[in-house]
């Protein structure tokens, strides 16, 4: 009985220290870069420029909202996302274009390179909405991005 007991421990340890066989030797390459390309489907007009916007804070009937928006470019080299400040007075204007009126205006602040935080964002009602991003030099226009919403 003692032996058999033995036999049974020794090999159960031997076995223990075996390679699995279902696990594949060769190390994963990953390619990052492949991975990380700049989305740039949302672009200024006239610059090019990319821009990606996530909500920081969705606004409620009671409360405004605020988000942050990046601006960059494709790196030429692997397309990767290269953050990008935009040229001249940056701003962004809620407008709802079915009834031809936008809402109170938001506030922008440059928070880094490319980086951008707008705040005081409000819709007055439900319904299809449009996100202006704008750059203006004094009063002029000189490039928008627009992103279409649903409220």
């Amino acid at each position: 009985m003692m032996s058999r007991l033995v036999f049974v421990l020794s090999a159960l340890a031997l076995t223990a220290c075996a390679e699995p066989r279902y696990t594949d030797p060769t190390p994963q390459i990953v390619n990052r870069s492949a991975t990380a390309n700049a989305d740039c489907s949302i672009q200024f007009g006239t610059s090019r420029t990319c821009l990606s916007w996530t909500w920081e804070k969705l606004p409620t009937e009671n409360e405004t909202g605020s988000l942050i928006f990046k601006t960059y470019r494709p790196n030429t080299f692997d397309q990767t996302a290269v953050a990008q400040d935009l040229e001249g007075q940056v701003g962004l204007v809620l407008w709802m274009p079915s009834m031809g009126h936008g809402s109170t205006p938001a506030r922008v602040q440059r928070l880094d390179t490319g980086t951008y935080r707008a705040t005081n964002v409000h819709f007055v009602m439900p319904g299809d909405w449009e996100f202006r991003f704008q750059i203006k030099d004094g009063n002029n226009l000189t490039d928008e991005a627009v992103v279409s919403l649903s409220i």
